[in-house]
C-alpha cells in the first residue's frame, strides 16, 4: 500500500494563523502562545486503519523542546470525546511525529522514543480510528513557540525515516551547544582539572574520617533516640509520629536521591549522529564503558519490547567525561569516592529508586563500597495473558500467582540478609494508573474473552444483588437474561447508571486489594526481613488505598510544591507511614531541552523552593522519607524514554549546583531537630511552578 499524504491546503486553523510556504506551511501561534490545525478523516480520502502510521513532518523554532499533540476527536450528540497524543519533541531541526493508528486502544501510556521524537505519552479512553472525525495538530499552552513549519503530513505502512540531518546541538563534553551558565565547562581541560581537584578533596576528607552529621549513626540515622535494634530496617510509630528505624535501632529518616549510584545516563544518538560535536569510535576500547544499546535499558525492555532496543545506540557523555579524567581503568573508583562522600556530606543517607536499572553499573561493588542504605525497585513485575487493561494482571488468574511465586524468589535472592536495604517497590509507576479515568473493573466487563477477573466480578455481583439478575437489571438499566450474560464483552458499564457506577467502583478496590496481595505474599515468603515499600504509584489520590493493607509503607512520587497535600491523605486514610519514592524541582536555564515538571526561575529560587518541600515531608507526621529525582542530570537529547530534564544535583560534567547542595548540607545539621519536631520547618519557600516541561 502506497504512502498517502494529506492535502496541506485541507487544514483549517483552529487557534494561530497560518501562511503558505514553498515547502509547506509556516504558522505563528496566537497571542496565547497556541498554535491548533484541523482536518476531517473522511474529507482526507485516505485509508485509516489501526497497523499504519500517521506522520507528522514538522520544525518547532523555541528554545525548549515543544510539546506537541495529535487530537483523535470523536465527534457526538453528547459532546466531544478526544484521545490525545503528546510527544516531547527536539526543537529547531526538521522532526517528525509519528504515532501508529493502533495506540488508540490506550493499551499503554508510554510510547516508543523514535529520534528527534522524544517522550511520548497516550492521554485519554480506548477509542478506535473508525470512530474518529477530526484529527488536530496542536502545540501546548504556554510552550514560547515563534513559529512552527509543517512540511508534511502522510499516512504510511511502515516507520518512515526519522534520521535528524543539520548542525550539531551537543557539545564534546555531553553539554547543550549555544547556550551559557554559571558552571559550565568550556573544555575538557578546564573540566579535567576541576574533577581531579575532586576526587584529592574527596579522599582527603575520607582520610580524615569525614562522614555523615556529627550525632547520625553509621547508617545515618539519629543516635539521640533508639527503639531496639533488629539488624534491620522497619518502621515504628512513637506515639506521635512515624519513623524508619536503622538495624541498628536508632531513629530514621529517609533523606534519599534516586538514582545515586548511577555515573551518568546513556542518551540515544542513533540516527541522530548529527546532533553531537563528538561520538568515539564505537570499537574503541578506550569508551567501551560509555556505549550501550536500548535492549539493555531494562525500564525500555518492561515498556517497548527488548527486541525493539536491539541495534538502538545509546552513549554516557558522564562516564566520557571522568574517562577523559582518570582513564578507562580509574573512573569508576574515581566516581564512586567522588560521589559517595558528596552523599554524606550532602546528608544523602539513602540512595534511591535505580539501584538495580542497569546491569553493566557494578552496582553490587558500589553499594559494597559506599555502604550507604538503600532500596530497590524489582523488575519483571507478573503480567498475565490477557492483562485486564494496560499492565493491570487478570489478578485472580493462577498465572498472576504462579508469576508472583518466581518473581519473588529471582527478585529477592541478591538481597537477603543485606542489612543496607531499608526495602523494595514491588514495580515502578503502574502503566494503567495514569489514565485514572479508566476504572480496570469496567474494563473486565469489556473483556472479550475469559478472565478469572470477570468470573469473580460476576460472583460479587451475584452477591451484591442476593442472585437476582432483575434487580441487577433495575439498577443497571439493563436487560440480561441470567448473570452468565456478563461474560459477553460491555464497554462502558460504568457509565450506565449511578448503580453500576458504585458498583464497579467497589469491585475496583477488590481488584486492587488482590492486585497488592498476591505478589506481596509471595515477596514476604521469600524475605521476611526486608520491608514492603508497596507499589510506588505516579501519584496518590485516596482511590490507590485500596490494596495497602499488603505493604509495610505507602509510597508514591509526589512532583508538587509542597508534599503536604498528599502527606494528609495518608495520614488521614491510611495506618501505615507515607514515603515518597520522587520529587525535583528544577532551575530553568538554557542547560537542557527541558527544565523540570517543578521548576523555578532561577538556582537561588529553586534552593528555597527545595528546602520548603524538604522540611514539609520531614516535619509530616505520616512521612519517613523523600527520594529527590535524581543525582545526574539527564542527557540533552534524551535518555531511553525521551526525558531530557535538567532537574539533577549534579551536571553532565558532575559539577554539583553549589546553591542547593550547600543547602543540602546545612539542611541535614538541623533534619532531625525538624523530624522530631525540636525546630521549627522554614515559613516561606522559593518560587516554583507545576508544569511539564
Amino acid at each position: 500500500m502506497e504512502n498517502e499524504r494529506i492535502d496541506l491546503a485541507s487544514l483549517r486553523p483552529l487557534a494561530g494563523t497560518v501562511e503558505t510556504a514553498r515547502d509547506g506551511l509556516i504558522v505563528t501561534p496566537g497571542p496565547d502562545g497556541i498554535f491548533c490545525l484541523a482536518f476531517g478523516k473522511a474529507s482526507s480520502g485516505a485509508r485509516w486503519l489501526p497497523g499504519r502510521y500517521l506522520t507528522v513532518d514538522m520544525n518547532v523554532d523555541m528554545d525548549r523542546m515543544p510539546v506537541m499533540h495529535i487530537d483523535f476527536v470523536e465527534k457526538a450528540e453528547a459532546g466531544e470525546r478526544i484521545l490525545s497524543i503528546r510527544y516531547f519533541m527536539i526543537p529547531t531541526r526538521r522532526v517528525k511525529m509519528t504515532v501508529q493508528l493502533s495506540e488508540l486502544d490506550s493499551h499503554r501510556f508510554f510510547l516508543p522514543t523514535y529520534p528527534g521524537t522524544l517522550k511520548g505519552h497516550v492521554e485519554g479512553e480506548p477509542t478506535h480510528i473508525d470512530r474518529i472525525d477530526e484529527i488536530r495538530i496542536r502545540i501546548r499552552e504556554n510552550d514560547s513557540c515563534r513559529k512552527f513549519a509543517l512540511y508534511g503530513i502522510e499516512l504510511s505502512d511502515s516507520l518512515p525515516d526519522m534520521r535528524i540531518a543539520g548542525a550539531p546541538l551537543v557539545d564534546e563534553m555531553g553539554q547543550r551547544l549555544g547556550y551559557e551558565w554559571p558552571g559550565k565547562m568550556h573544555s575538557v581541560d578546564e573540566m579535567t582539572a576541576y574533577l581531579r581537584a575532586e576526587l584529592a578533596s574527596a579522599r582527603a576528607g575520607a582520610a580524615a574520617g569525614e562522614g555523615y552529621p556529627e550525632g547520625w549513626s553509621r547508617y545515618g540515622g539519629w543516635l539521640k533516640l533508639n527503639f531496639g535494634a533488629t539488624g534491620f530496617f522497619r518502621t515504628h510509630h512513637d506515639g506521635a509520629r512515624w519513623w524508619l528505624v536503622d538495624p541498628d535501632g536508632y531513629a530514621f529518616y529517609s533523606n534519599g536521591v534516586c538514582y545515586a549510584s548511577r555515573m551518568g545516563v546513556h542518551g540515544f544518538v542513533d540516527r541522530m549522529e548529527e546532533m553531537f560535536a563528538w561520538l568515539p569510535d564505537r570499537t574503541d576500547p578506550t569508551w567501551k564503558d560509555c556505549w550501550t544499546e536500548a535492549s539493555e535499558i531494562p525500564e525500555f525492555a518492561k515498556r517497548n519490547g527488548r527486541e525493539s532496543g536491539v541495534g538502538r545506540r545509546m552513549f554516557n557523555f558522564p562516564r566520557a567525561n571522568m574517562i577523559r579524567a582518570f582513564g578507562p581503568d580509574g573512573w569508576w573508583d574515581a566516581w564512586v569516592d567522588i560521589n559517595a562522600a558528596r552523599m554524606r556530606r550532602w546528608g544523602v543517607n539513602t540512595i534511591g529508586v535505580g539501584v538495580n536499572n542497569y546491569a553493566d553499573e557494578r552496582a553490587a561493588d558500589f553499594l559494597a563500597k559506599a555502604k550507604i542504605p538503600f532500596v530497590v525497585t524489582l523488575k519483571e513485575f507478573p503480567l498475565t495473558k490477557p492483562c485486564i487493561y494496560r499492565d493491570f494482571p487478570d489478578v485472580f488468574s493462577p498465572e498472576y500467582a504462579e508469576g508472583a511465586a518466581r518473581f519473588a524468589r529471582e527478585q529477592l535472592g541478591p538481597y537477603a540478609g543485606n542489612p543496607y536495604l531499608i526495602g523494595y517497590f514491588i514495580t515502578n509507576e503502574p502503566e494503567w494508573l495514569f489514565q485514572a479515568s479508566v476504572n480496570p473493573a469496567e474494563r473486565v466487563l469489556a473483556c472479550d474473552g475469559g478472565l478469572y477477573s470477570k468470573e469473580a466480578l460476576i460472583g460479587f455481583l451475584r452477591g451484591r444483588y442476593h442472585g437476582s439478575i432483575a434487580s441487577l437489571n433495575a439498577a443497571w438499566g439493563i436487560a440480561l437474561a441470567d448473570f452468565d450474560d456478563l461474560r459477553k464483552p460491555m464497554a462502558g458499564a460504568d457509565r450506565l447508571s449511578a448503580a453500576s457506577a458504585a458498583d464497579l467502583e467497589a469491585f475496583r478496590d477488590v481488584l486492587i486489594a488482590k492486585y497488592s496481595s498476591v505478589p506481596s505474599e509471595a515477596l514476604r515468603a521469600a524475605d521476611p526481613d526486608h520491608l514492603n515499600l508497596g507499589m510506588r504509584y505516579a501519584r496518590l489520590s485516596a482511590n490507590e488505598l485500596a490494596g495497602n493493607a499488603s505493604f509495610d509503607l505507602c509510597s508514591f512520587n509526589c512532583y508538587q510544591t509542597s508534599p503536604e497535600p498528599s502527606l494528609d491523605i495518608v495520614a488521614e486514610k491510611d495506618s501505615r507511614p507515607g514515603l515518597i519514592g520522587e520529587w525535583h524541582i528544577a532551575g530553568s536555564e538554557m542547560r537542557n531541552l527541558a527544565a523540570g515538571l517543578v521548576y523555578s526561575p532561577s538556582q537561588l529560587e529553586r534552593t528555597k523552593a527545595c528546602v520548603y518541600y524538604m522540611e514539609r515531608a520531614m516535619s509530616h507526621k505520616a512521612g519517613v522519607g523523600a527520594h529527590y529525582f535524581e543525582w545526574n542530570d539527564q542527557p540533552v537529547l534524551g535518555r531511553f524514554d525521551g526525558e531530557c530534564m535538567q532537574h539533577g544535583l549534579i551536571s553532565l560534567c558532575n559539577v554539583p549546583y553549589p546553591e542547593l547542595t550547600e543547602a543540602m548540607r546545612d539542611l541535614a545539621l538541623r533534619m532531625y531537630g525538624i523530624v522530631s519536631g525540636e525546630i521549627a520547618p522554614t515559613p516561606v519557600g522559593g518560587e516554583a511552578v507545576r508544569k511539564y516541561s
